[in-house]
């Protein structure tokens, strides 16, 4: 706890009340503004308070991050068997055939190009 009173978590402390305070007035003065007949201050007497709360959460994953608390990770899915592939016959296409001849021949022969190929 002592690694929160350093003066660069001071700081961190004081900004983060200053931008709750800021955003919490701003979202007043546009409330009061709302009540004197500007409809679109209405959305943003919602919206400050809502930044207010975003400089809380920012605030309180930077506490977390410093401590070392993090959330519990969920175990992963089960896993499900993998079905056996389906064997396919490349006889009848003989384009597809020669293709697949032509990978096989461009993996034994890394270093020629496909344009290389004697086919």
């Amino acid at each position: 706890m002592r690694r929160f009173f350093t003066p660069r978590w001071v700081l961190w402390h004081v900004l983060a009340l200053a931008g709750v305070a800021v955003c919490m007035l701003a979202g007043w003065w546009q409330y009061e503004r709302a009540t004197a007949g500007n409809m679109l201050s209405w959305a943003y007497t919602v919206q400050w308070p809502l930044f207010a709360l975003f400089v809380v959460f920012l605030w309180v994953r930077a506490v977390r991050d410093a401590r070392g608390v993090s959330e519990p990770k969920p175990a992963p899915p089960p896993l499900r068997p993998l079905k056996a592939p389906v064997p396919v016959r490349h006889d009848d296409d003989p384009e597809l055939a020669e293709y697949n001849r032509m990978l096989a021949w461009l993996a034994a022969n890394p270093d020629r190009r496909p344009s290389d190929f004697p086919g």
